[in-house]
Parts: C-alpha cells; structure tokens; sequence
C-alpha cells in the first residue's frame, strides 16, 4: 500500500493480517529498503504480521527533493501519522542500524504507540560535541563522494569492516538494493539523519517503560560496547550478543535474529 505522509509517499507493506497475533513494524538501515528482510518474512509469519516500510529516500517511497524532510522530527512526524492511520495493537517496532536509530527515536517520542522495542546494531546517539561534529563531517564527506561518484562510494561502503561477516548471497543483495537508490537521496539522508546531527535520546533511556531487546554481532565491537552501555540505562532491557555475527545480524545469522524477535514479540504481549 501506499500512505502519503508529509508529502512522502511511502511505500508500506503488510505482510499478513492475523487478529491474534502481534504487528511488528521493520526498520531497513541505510541504502536498505524493505527487500533486506525478504528472507525473515516466512518465519515472523509464524509469530507476527509483519509490517514493512521503505524509510524516507529509500526503495520504492517517493521522496520530493526537500532536505528538510529527511530532518529526524520530521521523519518521527510522519511515521507517526501512518501508525496513527493503521492503528495496530499491540504493536511491537524493530530497526536494524539507522533505522534502529529512528525506531529509538519513535519510542521516546510516543512509548504509548509500542509494546516492545527490537535494536539491532543501533545507538541513541552521539554525547559530546567532539563527536558529533566529527560524525557531521565525515556524513558530508559521504554525501559529497555519492554525487560525485556513486560507483566509488558504494565499493568503498560495501568493503567496510562492519560488513565482512555478511554471507555472500545477502552481500550480493546489498549491492543491488544499493545500486537502486538515488544518490541525492542518500546525500540528504546522510546530511539530515546522521548521527552527528540526530539529537541524541540517551537520557530518556531510563523513563522506557517497556520491554527492549538490544541485538549486536560479536564481531562487530564498537556496537558491543554501545548497546551494552545502553542495556545499563533501560529498566527493561535484554541484551543478544549473537556469536559469529557482524554488523548485520539480520543477514549473518537470521535463525538466531528470529528466536530473540520471536521471545521478544511474547514478551510484549505479556507487557500489553
């Protein structure tokens, strides 16, 4: 289906729709798009309806050329106005990477909306001033090797060390949803919603009043240390460390990604 937010028209899909069991709403990451869970979809079938979405700039949603929309309280608007629209209960979100970012930032926003919240190799954002400006840079860097060339940054982006653990098969998927988006797109994604200009949510970790399930690889260090700082912050917080798995725990080891999904959507239905 399609839902005009804003002026975005997203590009949502429902997978299924099972009056006794939990939705769970999916967040891709950055230069994904619905298509990178495509493999998860049987399986939550099992437990869930899930609820997919092409963020803002991605896949098959329609973005006008407006910067601005990209800004993170104007993309919390406007998946608030789809999940006002849909009303689903109990609804349970779940985002991988930028879209975790965003799935963090909706669940601070509005806890009522949401009866669990899944992370994977995600953060609430950069604290010192240092940081972020040093991420800001470093986001407008990409931005400009993108319009500049696009081939170029999607070699080097693909070859990162965050992503060497990703079988060859869901590597190869990357690419091509890669090679789909539109480099201005990404560029204003990269300048509006990177983490050096996301407002940082770390404080509100304490006052989340439901069940959080927070999910990093083993090889992939720099979000083993962030999420378990995060899982100290959180009342009710559940930390996966998944063994053999890098940044995209998705995609390296998606059997375990869907026993923590699967416990955690119990869970929040316990919570409701």
């Amino acid at each position: 289906m399609r839902l005009v937010a804003r002026s975005v028209d997203y590009s949502v899909t429902l997978h299924q729709a099972k009056s006794k069991l939990p939705t769970l709403l999916m967040l891709h990451g950055f230069m994904g798009s619905h298509r990178v869970f495509d493999h998860l979809i049987p399986q939550l079938k099992t437990f869930s309806n899930p609820l997919t979405i092409d963020l803002i700039g991605h896949g098959d949603t329609r973005t006008p050329d407006k910067p601005e929309l990209y800004k993170t309280e104007n993309q919390v608007s406007q998946l608030t106005s789809i999940l006002k629209r849909l009303r689903f209960e109990p609804l349970c979100i779940y985002g991988y990477s930028m879209g975790g970012r965003l799935a963090l930032q909706l669940a601070t926003a509005h806890p009522d909306f949401f009866s669990g919240l899944i992370l994977e190799s995600a953060h609430c954002g950069l604290l010192s001033q240092e940081d972020r400006e040093s991420r800001a840079e470093t986001d407008q860097n990409r931005a400009g090797e993108l319009l500049s060339d696009k081939q170029k940054f999607l070699e080097r982006w693909s070859a990162l060390p965050l992503f060497t653990q990703t079988p060859e098969p869901y590597k190869t998927l990357y690419r091509d949803i890669s090679q789909k988006q539109d480099a201005k797109n990404m560029a204003n994604s990269l300048r509006e919603f990177g983490s050096g200009v996301m407002p940082a949510v770390c404080h509100k970790l304490p006052t989340l009043q439901l069940p959080v399930h927070l999910v990093a690889g083993s090889q992939d260090p720099a979000y083993v240390s962030r999420m378990t700082k995060m899982s100290r912050q959180i009342p009710d917080s559940h930390l996966h460390l998944v063994q053999s798995a890098g940044h995209r725990v998705h995609t390296d080891q998606p059997e375990k990604l869907l026993t923590i999904l699967s416990h955690a959507l119990i869970a929040s239905n316990q919570n409701t």
